[in-house]
Parts: structure tokens; C-alpha cells; sequence
């Protein structure tokens, strides 16, 4: 793109020293590219890791990013603010629930975020809840329409937030603002400069002086949009990147502004969104539609797999972490490029079991066939698409090695000699491990095959030819070594144990074979594998490593090696190259330095691959002092032994502590120490502490162990669970202490948190107190007690005299009560049988009484039927009279009182029972009580009283009601139940049912 027509006239005078500036630079910047490429390691696409609203479970549009100084991440979207700890997405909303478009930390640590009229600060309070704190109270109420803050910065002592219409400055609780002439569109700081742009251009803002100083004219790069202001490659320098991809170099000190590249087409709708500068130099670049643009630090453009490779084609922001990694925030989604991780992928999509490095070209055995990269020397980086299966090489390769200045490969289908992408094959034989070179003869081979040893031999002229298959030995020969002994090699099988063969000098047959099982000293027969270390040949095995004692035919565990890696470890290869010893073991690799007196393992970097390795074919390809190559079943990686786990501290954080109630969980404060732990009723039924490690390098595969001191004998084994529950604690003090490691080989400090859990009030030291006042208490009763109970025995004994004495007169006096008891009983007897004859007496009394009533009811109905028959008037007065004295007699009550007073005799209890309950009974109530407790009938009743029986009804009703008795009750059960002596002692059954009212 050109510059307008004012510019050029006025760059013309310096067009020949900028062109002479260019092609210097362009040279310098050859130079230092073909440095860098001398000395790069072999890199493949870094790891992206993608977050998708699966994980962060909020709106998928992102505008910014900040971190903390412990490494806990902080997000704007459209929902508020999205905080990750590595472990955990935790939300904070705006009072307004805004998006929130800018976020920063201080250099105090504190984090600031700004939304649509709102800003403020987001903390994290002592139970580990994140909360948001509005600062727009600070603004004058005219200022607080801000609309959205797109930016915060850091800057001469003050907080700065941009918005398009100004720029507010905040410190000491004061806010200043500097309002826009049109809109502020972008800001930036660097080297504590606040530099700003709007319709003018770029401007440089002093808040200390409120002075505004235009550097940049608009025009002066053709008007288009700043979209970043980055240190540039000189130290005095600015890179101006504008939206349409042109990049301006602008020197600070002399103010001169020069056209430096476009990296996008004039032709092209893609457009610049947001740019970084890596600490690495690179420049990254996030478009609008082609995702992200790699710049290396002299502007070339980097073709790195990974960035084709995002969630989206729109970038919003990037973001560079402290540990180095790219966060690319998208228009949907969130991805995360370790750049920095020391272990890039080369190669997917199949099982690597063997790899070398030869002729600037990395060869791969591969289940699928054996590939081929490009050449590297150029350019080390490398993806899958730059390797190549070499036609005709289908089917499982096992192995490489390089002899006679040729690439040796051994396959499921023979020997084949590889030079670049053409070969051919050796010979006819087929399913061959590996190719060993006899050291004694000179270009003899031994071809190792599923079943047995054949000899292969070179020639310059006519090259490799198979010979002959050597007579005598049929056993799979994977693991082979030779021994300093001529014609003699250890062959170790996976399931037979150990082979010691002997060949002949023409290498046509095996002159002997040793067989060795469990005996001579191997512990068994299964897993044995054979190496060489430090001119030793030594066996590993499932309890050890052994070297072979030739005078005493026998197996003895090797004093050094077993000493490094013990008798529990199944280490199946053992390999040197230059000062370390590459081993694999139990599904993890790792090396240490072969010539230290107390060598330590180093497996942490290699621990993301555990497991992934073909057993007893682990592909360890060293290809110089600080790059290892490893195949394992999903790929291959490449690691830069570089890389220090410990560059940059991390500690283990606890998150939050909460514990279960009846009213649902309760969070502690995580400020413990020793003198002051965190304190849970006794009724805790269950502790949950969350954890993380943000301040890893690799977030995705961080591993944990933890130890509740009183409780847990050991540390846990490493688990990936952030969190950890303990149930039914016990009253007493405990210590949880918690550690953290990535897979990468980064270690983080371990957190200690102090809880007690308080026993019940009986167990409390008060009680303790109590009870050992209590038990004082008690021993000196008690020896009170003793005390008076000798006193009391002493009194005993004396009066076990005085009481002999009156024990004969006791037994007499017994003796006479017993007597009077006898006689007592006797009386009692003779009233007994008294009430029973005068109950008998009574009832045989009142049953001639009403016999008798009705007898005189009878003939007073005769006598009156008579009297109207009689037509004689002295008759008829004579039988009046006659009717009348028996009216006079059925009238009489008489009979009724001697009925009364005899029945209260003989049922006195029953009277006075009936009288206390019922106090208000009347004298002819209680007499209907006493017929009705004789079962005597309505009809009886009425005859002694001279009534009709519809009466003696009524008086019933009436009584029952008196008595408050219900329909259903029995009136004479009722009546019986008052009696405190038996109604059948008395002749009285209470069968009869009242009658129905």
C-alpha cells in the first residue's frame, strides 16, 4: 500500500537511507533466522486445549482476560466474569449484569474489571467466594454515563479505564477524567506510557501534567484504524498494526515514522482485531475471519499447526499467561496454545515403535508402515502432514538401525534397505525384530526373526545378502546382545526365561544352548530382558536388575542399578546415550545421569505419556544433549530437556472448605494456622476441601496427593480430583495438607489447613475440669463413707449382742401375732359368710317383697273389677275400702327404708364408692341404684315402688344421665365396678342389659 502523496513528499530526502536501512536489516535478519536454525530443537504443533461452554458453562463470546499473581485466570463475556483456577469455572456478575469488556491486575495484585456504566474491583473474600466491588460512586453523577469500559491500564500511579469518551484516572480514591474530542478507540501502555488513539491518530498521554501529545497523524498511515501498539524489534521503537494488516515502525526518540509490511492483502476482507508480543518475541495476530496470525521476532511469518487448529476463524483478544501460554479468545469459545510446553507432537495417528534421525530426515516404524519426514535442517518444525508412508512399506514396522551409511528397517515383511522414499528388499525372509552387527566379523549380520537367527553379510559391490538361516535354535529373538565372549549372545524371550547360545566361526549353527529359567539366581522366567550399560551386560527382570557371574554359573543382582531403581520396578530397556541412562519402566519413561554416585530419576517431564507406550517396544530416540524423541501408541513427541519444572514457583492453593448441617453446606474461612485452625461442631457429618494449582504451566494433566495428619499414615497416591471429603471425623485437632504436580514434571508447595473438630460438651475441658473436681468430691465422700461405715460396723457388732438377745423375744412376739393373725383371719371369715347370708337374706327379702306387692297389685285389680260388678252399694263400699288399705299399703314406704338401710348395710363399700363419686344422687336415685345393682327388672322395680313401669324407664334415663353414661354402657356393669368387693361374692352375676330407652 502506498502513503499519500504529503507524506511521500516529505520521506523523499530519506528514501535512499531507508532503503539502505531495509536491505542492512533485511541481511542482519537472514543471519539471526539462520542462527536460530542452527541451533532449534525439533518442535511439532504445541497443544491446544479447547474450552467450549461444556466447561466454562456461560455465554461463548469473549473480550479479555487477566491473571492473578497466584495464576487463577480471570474472563470478560457477556455474562460477567469467568474465573479458572485450573480446576474450577466460578461466575461474578456485574450489580448491572453487564458484559464486562476489560479486565487487569495491578501490580498490588488486585483485579479490576470494567462493563457497561460500571467499574470496579473483583475480590475474593476469606470463605473463597469471588465477589465484585463497583468504583462508579467515585465518578461525579454527570461522568457516569460511560457506556462500556474497553480498557484498563496501570500507569504513573493510576488506574486508567477507556472508554469511547474518555479516559478515567483513578488513585487515592479520586477519579480524574480526560474526555475524547471525537472517541478514543484504543489504548495502550508500554515502558509506563499511556499512549491512546482516536480520529486524530496515536497520542501519548502524561497524567501527571493531564498533557496530550499527538506522535502520529491519522493521514500519516492512510487513516486507517490502530488496532495495537507493541514494543517493536529495536529497543527504541514502536510496531503500529492497523486493522487492515499494515505494519508502522515508529522511533520513539526522533519521532520518524516508516512503512514496514502488510500481512494482509489489499485484495483481502480479512482484517487485524488484536495483537500481542510474546515473551518469546514472536508476534501473534488475531484476525477477524483467518483465525491467528505468527509472526516470528523479525516480522516472518510462522506456519504453526496449532492456530489452524481453533474453535473459531473470529478472534476477539489474545492474551499471553505468565507461564508463557497463547490464550486466544473467540467469538465462540476459548482456546489455549502452550507455546512454551516442552513437549510438542511430531506425528498422530498411529503406533510408533521405533524412530532415527538420519540423512535430515526422521524415519518412523509404525504399526500402519514405516514413514518419512521432509527435511528439518531448514525448518525443525514439524506436523503429521510432514511425514509420508513410503509406497510398498505397509504393515508393522519394528525397528531401524544404520549401517554401512544405510537405513536399515526391519519389518513384519523382512529387511528392507531404506534412501529416502525409494528402497528395496533383502532376501525372502520375513517377520524379523531387529538387525544386530557382530562385532568379531567384519560386515556380518544377524537378522533376528520370529524364529530363530539367519546371517546377512554386506558387500560394497553387491551390498546386504541374507545367506542362510543359522541350524539349531527356533526361538523369537526380539531381545539380543552379544557378549564380549567370541560366538557367544544372550537371547532373552518374554515367557521362557534366558538363552546363552554358542555359534560356530562360520556363523552357519549353533554349536550350544544354555537354558536359563528360575534357577541360577533369576528370580523367574517371564519379563527377563537383556542391554548393555556401561560395558556391562545386565538382565532386567520383575524383582531386579542382575548381571551373569561366568565362574559361578550364576545370576547376581547388579549392586549400582538395583540400588537406583530397587526390586519392585519391572524395568523392561535400559539405553545410554551421552551422560544419561533413558530407562522405561512400569508404563513411565525417564533418565538419569549415568555417572552420579546417587542418581535421581527423572520421569516428571515424560509423565503425560504413562501408560501410552508399547510394552517392551518403547520407542526412547535421544537426539542430542537437550532433545529426545518418544513413540508411544497415539504418536510421536518430541521433548526439549531444556525445559526446568522449577524456573517459576507454584503452590497449592485450598479454594474452599465447607462442610455439610441440617440446614445444607456451611463454608469456612481459609485463613488457618496453627494457633488459630478452623473450629466445626461435633455433629459434623462431613468435611469437602476443593483445591488447584493454577500457577502450572500444564493446566490439563495436574495430579494431586493429600494427607489429613492424625488420620492418614502416608500420602495418597497422585489422583487428578481436585477435591477430597472426609466423613464422621472424630473429635480432635487435624492438619490437611495437600500437593500438587503436572505431568510435565512441575511440583507445586503444599497448603496446610488446621480444622478442629469440637468434641461433644461432656468432652470439652470444662467437663474434664468438672470431673476431676467431681471424682475429688467423690474420694473424699467415699473415704467419709469408709470411715463411717468402719464406725458403723464397729456399733454392729456391738448391737449384733443387744439384738441376739431380743431375737427370742422377737420370735415370741412373732409368734403371738401370728396367732392373733389366726384368729384375726377367723373373724374375718365368719363376717364374710355373715354378708354373704345376709346378702342372700336381702335378696330373698326383697324378692318376697315384690312377690308380695304384686300379690296385692293383683288382688286390688280383682277387688276393682269386683266393685264395678257388684250393683249392692254397701258391698261396694266396703270393697272401696278394702282397695284403699291396700293402696295404703303398696304406698307405704316402710318396707323400702328396712330394704335401704339392710342393703347399705351389707353393701357399705358400694354406698360410700357411689356417694363420693356421685354426691348429688338423690335418696330415691341411690335407692334405684341399689335395684338396678340386684339386676332387678323394670318390672320388679316397678312393683316395689309402686310405679308403672314406663316410670322406672324414665327414672333409668334420668339416672343414666346423672351418671353421664352413654346408650351403650351397662348401667349395672357401671354400678358393679364401683363396689370394691365382688358382685359375685354377694350372688349378683350384672348380665341383664338395660333396657332400650
Amino acid at each position: 500500500m502506498s502513503l499519500n502523496r504529503a507524506t511521500a513528499n516529505t520521506m523523499m530526502p530519506w528514501s535512499l537511507m531507508f532503503l539502505l536501512f531495509a536491505m542492512i536489516f533485511l541481511r542482519f535478519d537472514g543471519a539471526a533466522r539462520t542462527n536460530v536454525q542452527d541451533t532449534s530443537r525439533i518442535q511439532g504443533t504445541p497443544r491446544i486445549t479447547h474450552y467450549s461452554k461444556k466447561e466454562f458453562n456461560s455465554d461463548s463470546q469473549f473480550w479479555t482476560m487477566c491473571q492473578d499473581n497466584e495464576g487463577v485466570l480471570y474472563f470478560g463475556n457477556n455474562d460477567g466474569a469467568q474465573i479458572f483456577d485450573g480446576e474450577q469455572w466460578r461466575g461474578v456478575n456485574l450489580p448491572n449484569n453487564s458484559s464486562i469488556r476489560s479486565l487487569m491486575v495491578s501490580f498490588e495484585g488486585k483485579i479490576f474489571a470494567g462493563g457497561f456504566n460500571e467499574l470496579g474491583t473483583i475480590s475474593r473474600d476469606e470463605f473463597g467466594k469471588y465477589q465484585y466491588t463497583s468504583l462508579i460512586n467515585l465518578l461525579r453523577s454527570e461522568d457516569r454515563n460511560i457506556e462500556n469500559v474497553w480498557q484498563i491500564h496501570e500507569v504513573q500511579g493510576h488506574i486508567v479505564f477507556r472508554t469511547y469518551s474518555m479516559l478515567i484516572a483513578i488513585a487515592n480514591n479520586k477519579a480524574i477524567t480526560l474526555p475524547s474530542a471525537s472517541k478514543f478507540s484504543y489504548s495502550t501502555v508500554i515502558q509506563d506510557r499511556l499512549y491512546a488513539t482516536d480520529s486524530e491518530g496515536l497520542k501519548s498521554v502524561d497524567l501527571n501534567s493531564l498533557d496530550v501529545s499527538l506522535l502520529v497523524r491519522s493521514n500519516e498511515i492512510n487513516g486507517e484504524e490502530i488496532v495495537s501498539l507493541l514494543p517493536g524489534i529495536q529497543q527504541d521503537e514502536l510496531l503500529i498494526i492497523t486493522k487492515p494488516g499494515s505494519f508502522y515502525r515508529y522511533q520513539i526518540n526522533t519521532r520518524r515514522l516508516a512503512f514496514w509490511k502488510k500481512v494482509i492483502p489489499i485484495s483481502s476482507t480479512n482484517l487485524i482485531t488484536c495483537a500481542i508480543k510474546a515473551s518469546t518475541g514472536n508476534y501473534y495476530l488475531g484476525t477477524l475471519g483467518k483465525k491467528v496470525i505468527s509472526l516470528d521476532g523479525a516480522g516472518m511469518l510462522n506456519n504453526t499447526e496449532a492456530f489452524y487448529n481453533l474453535q473459531d476463524n473470529t478472534v476477539l483478544n489474545l492474551f499471553e499467561s505468565i507461564e508463557g501460554n497463547i490464550w486466544v479468545l473467540l467469538n465462540n469459545g476459548l482456546d489455549c496454545i502452550d507455546v512454551k510446553a516442552p513437549v510438542t507432537t511430531l506425528f498422530e495417528n498411529a503406533s510408533i515403535y521405533d524412530a532415527t534421525l538420519k540423512d535430515d530426515r526422521i524415519y518412523l516404524a509404525t504399526n500402519q508402515g514405516i514413514f518419512i519426514s521432509r527435511g528439518i535442517e531448514k525448518n525443525p518444525l514439524l506436523t503429521t502432514s510432514d511425514f509420508e508412508k513410503i509406497a510398498g512399506l505397509d504393515g508393522q514396522g519394528w525397528s531401524f538401525q544404520y549401517y554401512e551409511g544405510h537405513v536399515v528397517a526391519s519389518h513384519d515383511r523382512g529387511v528392507f534397505v531404506i534412501k529416502g522414499k525409494t528402497f528395496y528388499k533383502v532376501g525372502d525372509v520375513r517377520g524379523v525384530w531387529k538387525i544386530l552387527k557382530v562385532t568379531e566379523r567384519n560386515n556380518y549380520y544377524l537378522v533376528c526373526t520370529y524364529e530363530g537367527l539367519w546371517l546377512m553379510t554386506y558387500d560394497a559391490k553387491r551390498g546386504f545378502e541374507i545367506k542362510h538361516k543359522l541350524e539349531g535354535f527356533i526361538e523369537s529373538s526380539r531381545d539380543i546382545v552379544e557378549s564380549d565372549d567370541a560366538g557367544i549372545f544372550w537371547v532373552c524371550h518374554g515367557y521362557k526365561g534366558v538363552f546363552r547360545i554358542k555359534i560356530d566361526g562360520q556363523y552357519k549353527r549353533i554349536l550350544s544352548v544354555e537354558h536359563y529359567k528360575d534357577q541360577n539366581g533369576l528370580p523367574s522366567p517371564f519379563n527377563v530382558n537383556v542391554f548393555r550399560w556401561n560395558r556391562e551386560i545386565v538382565f532386567t527382570t520383575n524383582q531386579g536388575i542382575f548381571t551373569y557371574n561366568a565362574p559361578e554359573n550364576k545370576f547376581k543382582p547388579h549392586v549400582f542399578l538395583t540400588r537406583v531403581f530397587g526390586t519392585k520396578l519391572n524395568v523392561r530397556k535400559i539405553l545410554q546415550y551421552g551422560d544419561k541412562t533413558w530407562f522405561a519402566h512400569d508404563n513411565e519413561v525417564g533418565y538419569f545421569i549415568s555417572n552420579d554416585e546417587d542418581p535421581k530419576l527423572q520421569k516428571g517431564l515424560f509423565l503425560q505419556l504413562k501408560g501410552s507406550f508399547n510394552e517392551s517396544m518403547e520407542c526412547i530416540a535421544p537426539v542430542d544433549a537437550n532433545t529426545v524423541l518418544m513413540g508411544t501408541n497415539t504418536g510421536l513427541y518430541a521433548f526439549d530437556l531444556n525445559y526446568d519444572a522449577a524456573r517459576r514457583p507454584a503452590k497449592t492453593v485450598i479454594n474452599a472448605v465447607r462442610y455439610r448441617s441440617d440446614t445444607g453446606p456451611i463454608f469456612c474461612t481459609l485463613a488457618t494456622d496453627s494457633q488459630n485452625s478452623q473450629k466445626l461442631p461435633y455433629k459434623t457429618s462431613g468435611v469437602t476441601l476443593d483445591f488447584s494449582a493454577p500457577g502450572f504451566q500444564d493446566r490439563l494433566n495436574v495430579q494431586y496427593s493429600y494427607l489429613l495428619e492424625n488420620v492418614d499414615d502416608k500420602w495418597s497416591e497422585w489422583q487428578d480430583e481436585a477435591t477430597k471429603e472426609y466423613s464422621m471425623l472424630a473429635p480432635g485437632r487435624y492438619v490437611f495438607r495437600v500437593k500438587a504436580r503436572s505431568l510435565l514434571g512441575e511440583s507445586a508447595a503444599e497448603a496446610k489447613y488446621f480444622l478442629e473438630i469440637l468434641p461433644v460438651w461432656y468432652q470439652t475441658t470444662w467437663a474434664y475440669i468438672f470431673y476431676l473436681i467431681l471424682g475429688g468430691l467423690a474420694i473424699f465422700l467415699i473415704v467419709g463413707w469408709v470411715r463411717r461405715k468402719i464406725r458403723r460396723e464397729r456399733e454392729k457388732t456391738r448391737a449384733e449382742e443387744h439384738e441376739k438377745r431380743k431375737v427370742l423375744e422377737l420370735e415370741l412376739e412373732r409368734f403371738k401375732l401370728e396367732q392373733e393373725k389366726e384368729e384375726i383371719k377367723k373373724d374375718k371369715d365368719l363376717l364374710e359368710e355373715d354378708v354373704i347370708h345376709k346378702s342372700k337374706e336381702l335378696a330373698n327379702y326383697t324378692m318376697l317383697l315384690v312377690k308380695k306387692r304384686e300379690l296385692l297389685a293383683d288382688i286390688q285389680d280383682e277387688l276393682k273389677d269386683i266393685k264395678e260388678a257388684v250393683k249392692n252399694d254397701t258391698s261396694r263400699h266396703k270393697l272401696r275400702e278394702l282397695v284403699k288399705k291396700i293402696n295404703f299399703n303398696l304406698a307405704d314406704e316402710e318396707h323400702l327404708q328396712v330394704f335401704e338401710s339392710n342393703f347399705e348395710r351389707v353393701h357399705h363399700e358400694f354406698f360410700a364408692e357411689l356417694k363420693t363419686s356421685f354426691p348429688d344422687l338423690s335418696q330415691k336415685e341411690l335407692r334405684l341404684c341399689a335395684f338396678v345393682r340386684m339386676n332387678l327388672t323394670n318390672k320388679e322395680i316397678a312393683s316395689i315402688l309402686n310405679i308403672s313401669v314406663r316410670g322406672v324407664e324414665t327414672a333409668r334415663y334420668r339416672l343414666r344421665k346423672r351418671l353421664s353414661l352413654n346408650h351403650e354402657e351397662d348401667m349395672a356393669g357401671f354400678l358393679d365396678k364401683l363396689s370394691s368387693s365382688s358382685a359375685d361374692s354377694h350372688g349378683f352375676d350384672g348380665d341383664e342389659k338395660d333396657l332400650q330407652m
